[in-house]
């Protein structure tokens, strides 16, 4: 029992050793890193004095390693800078020593922001409206050129270089102008580019997927428009040159596509005039006659407004003289017809029906009728001359079959 005893009264005792044991070490471990701390503070305030004097003890206009000093002096800044102002640490020293080089620092600072802001610029010698690089050349200029301004702008103004400065400042300041609008040229021109692939990337889809008319018009759009957009990027880009191939293939494509339509388009359109043409004869009547060729001009004219491919397409153009041949033909018939026409009873006598003469100075828009379609004229029974209407009627259907079989041969 007394043995228990005397080792439970033995262990607080213990206990308080060991706590004023770790407290001495702490203690003494705290003090020895404030010493090394102390110690750091001092030795960084010895290596800036020895840099600022190795700067400042010497001629510093006749200085022609001007990025060295200029890196010296932010380096000794840097270390005098970084002491705390904490009681007991060299911080008081080090404001000293600042404020004893604060002219040297100036000035050298200074020059050494200049020669920086020159060596930033040194590739821009040269640049001009003619010159030409890609977007990301001239952000990376225009990145320094930034950089290079806010140097110079630093300069104080009671310094030697400030007015030299001053005018780097506004040349550079120019040259950004001009690389500002150079950059939103590349971008703009790079975005339409972007833009009209993606257009006739969608156009190649549709063509690739279905060759009908709807498909065909839908790519039409797309192509033409990329085409468009192509022409729209301004010259003195980086893309300028190959947007120009690049435009050619488009255009190549599109009057590739337009063929297509038109072939499509024109088929039908084809077809009834082809018909209407093996259905001329004598046999027709004027109000028949009339009314098929009223019926093939509306579908013409709806034809060639729904797209220019169409409206531009040679096939056209022979179709146009065709219908025009055609509504010549009416013109000349509504003459008869209305009973301006000299009637050959004898003639109608002997041919078994009536014969209608047109007289010999017919014009149809100022142009005589005989010259117009080589027509001869025709004697009556009273040796008059006369253009007979049948034979002014046929040879004018012949030449329109022959414009018929032109524009087929066209698609």
């Amino acid at each position: 029992m007394t043995i228990a005893e005397n080792r439970n009264s033995q262990t607080p005792g213990k206990r308080l050793v060991l706590v004023a044991l770790i407290s001495a070490i702490l203690i003494t471990g705290g003090s020895i890193g404030w010493i090394k701390f102390k110690q750091e503070q001092n030795k960084k305030i010895q290596q800036a004095q020895t840099l600022l004097n190795q700067v400042c003890k010497t001629d510093i206009s006749n200085n022609i390693n001007v990025l060295d000093t200029f890196k010296q002096v932010n380096e000794a800044t840097k270390l005098l800078l970084s002491i705390p102002n904490v009681p007991g640490l060299a911080y008081t020293e080090a404001q000293q020593e600042l404020n004893n080089f604060s002219a040297c620092i100036k000035i050298v600072n200074a020059k050494g922001e200049f020669i920086e802001a020159k060596t930033l610029t040194k590739k821009m010698l040269g640049i001009g409206k003619q010159t030409i690089l890609s977007l990301q050349e001239w952000q990376v200029m225009h990145s320094d050129l930034v950089k290079a301004i806010d140097l110079l702008k630093k300069i104080p103004a009671d310094v030697d270089i400030y007015s030299k400065s001053q005018q780097e400042l506004k040349k550079y300041q120019h040259i950004l102008n001009l690389v500002n609008q150079k950059i939103q040229n590349e971008q703009l021109a790079l975005n339409a580019f972007t833009q009209a692939k993606a257009l006739n990337d969608e156009a190649d889809e549709l063509t690739a997927k279905s060759s009908n008319l709807e498909s065909l018009s839908e790519a039409e759009a797309k192509e033409q428009d990329a085409i468009n957009i192509l022409k729209s990027i301004p010259n003195g880009t980086s893309l300028s040159e190959k947007s120009q191939q690049t435009l050619s293939i488009y255009e190549n494509k599109l009057r590739n596509t337009q063929a297509q339509i038109v072939t499509i388009t024109l088929q039908p359109l084809m077809k009834n005039f082809s018909n209407f043409a093996s259905t001329l004869d004598a046999s027709i009547g004027y109000h028949e006659y009339s009314k098929q060729v009223n019926n093939l001009q509306d579908e013409f004219n709806h034809l060639v407004q729904e797209s220019s491919a169409i409206n531009n397409h040679p096939s056209i153009k022979a179709l146009a003289k065709a219908l025009a041949e055609y509504n010549d033909a009416l013109i000349v018939w509504r003459y008869c017809h209305e009973g301006n026409c000299f009637n050959s009873v004898s003639a109608g006598i002997l041919d078994a029906r009536l014969v209608e003469w047109l007289p010999s100075y017919f014009q149809i828009q100022g142009v005589p009728l005989t010259e117009k379609y080589q027509l001869q004229l025709t004697p009556n029974i009273f040796r008059q001359k006369y253009i007979l209407l049948n034979e002014a009627l046929t040879k004018i259907w012949e030449q329109a079959k022959q414009n018929i079989t032109e524009a087929q041969s066209q698609i």
